[in-house]
This record gives C-alpha cells, sequence and structure tokens, in this order.
C-alpha cells in the first residue's frame, strides 16, 4: 500500500472517528437537555400549586401572582431556549466540518501525516470549545432550576399558610442568586472543567511515556 494511500485511510478513520463522537455527544447532550425540560414541568405544578394556596391564604388574584413570578419564569425560559439554540448549532457546525473534511479526502489531496495530525488537533479543539458553550448553558440551567425548585418546596411545606411576603422573600433571593452568586459559581464550574481536562491531557502523555 503506497504512502499516500495509508495517509487517505488514516484521514478517513479521523474523520469517522470524529463523526461518531460528534454522534454520541449529541445525543447526551440532547438527553441531558429533555431531562431538564421535565424537570420544568415539575415546576410549573408547584408553582401552580404555590398560586393555589395564595389564593385560598390570601386571596391573591391569578394575574397578579403570574406578574410577581414572571420577570423569574420568563428567564428560565430564554435560557432553555438558548440552551436548544447551542445544541443545534453544535450539530449544524460539527456536520459542516465533517463534509469539509470529508471533501478533501475525496478530491484526492493527500496532506503530509504532520498535517492530518494538526486538521485532528484543529477539529477536537473547535468540538471541544463548542461541547463548553453548551455544557455551560446547561449547567446554568440546572442550577437556577434547582433553586427555584428549593424555594418553592419550602412555600409548599406552609401549605395554606403561606403569605404572600414569604413568595416576595423567596423571589427576592432567587433574583440574587440569579444577578450575582450564579455567575461566581457558573465560573467555578468551568475552571473546575479546564483543569479537569489538563490534568486528564497530561495523564495521557505520562502514560504514552511509561508504555
Amino acid at each position: 500500500m503506497s504512502t499516500g494511500e495509508e495517509l487517505r485511510r488514516l484521514a478517513e478513520s479521523i474523520i469517522d472517528s470524529y463523526e461518531g463522537r460528534v454522534i454520541t455527544i449529541h445525543s447526551l447532550m440532547s438527553q441531558a437537555h429533555e431531562v431538564l425540560a421535565a424537570y420544568r414541568a415539575e415546576i410549573s405544578e408547584m408553582i401552580d400549586e404555590v398560586r393555589s394556596n395564595l389564593a385560598c391564604s390570601q386571596s391573591l388574584r391569578r394575574k397578579d401572582f403570574d406578574a410577581m413570578v414572571g420577570d423569574v419564569l420568563e428567564r428560565h425560559r430564554m435560557i432553555e431556549e438558548e440552551a436548544a439554540g447551542y445544541l443545534s448549532h453544535f450539530r449544524r457546525e460539527e456536520e459542516v466540518m465533517i463534509g469539509r473534511l470529508r471533501q478533501i479526502v475525496a478530491q484526492g489531496r493527500q496532506p503530509p501525516f504532520d498535517d492530518v495530525e494538526f486538521i485532528r488537533a484543529e477539529v477536537l479543539e473547535r468540538q471541544k470549545k463548542r461541547e463548553l458553550n453548551v455544557i455551560s448553558i446547561l449547567k446554568r440551567f440546572q442550577v437556577e432550576q434547582l433553586e427555584l425548585k428549593i424555594g418553592l418546596r419550602k412555600l409548599l411545606d406552609k401549605g395554606e399558610a403561606v403569605r404572600v411576603k414569604d413568595l416576595k422573600t423567596m423571589l427576592r433571593a432567587i433574583r440574587s442568586q440569579q444577578s450575582e452568586s450564579n455567575q461566581t459559581l457558573f465560573a467555578f464550574l468551568d475552571d473546575f472543567d479546564l483543569m479537569r481536562s489538563r490534568v486528564q491531557g497530561q495523564w495521557r502523555q505520562v502514560s504514552r511515556l511509561s508504555v
């Protein structure tokens, strides 16, 4: 087998492996998004129950309740839409990249081995950046949903003894978290992911040296 043919097969193998990874990652991220969407449905039921309790205990009108919680729920809706957009963008961009790489190979261009390695490193780097974008927004969605669920659960535990001031206190705490503390948390989580990736990369290098 000629060197050119070997390089062509190596390039095809890299692309096949890359495409398989894209499909797997997209599937896992889509499942995570679906779980969070189901979680949203649970929160919606909790909100309905809190609204009902306040209607009984405080005669709070539905439209007044909805106006109070509207901005918090709108933020969640926007984050969910952003996550869905990132997922679509991830799959679309990766499919374009895979198509371009396959076209290069199909045209019979035989890059040197170093160029093949460069292509592999380049596409994986681009893929990683897109992965982190999706993961970051999913983490935001998950954390903020969990905070809202905890707050609603505390209100529900009060039953019909719940008061409007309890709802206002909970919403004020949620808004404070969204504007300040969560940003620090998300930055910490992103830094942790970056550190973990670096450690894994260093470990792979050590493993190759020890073979």
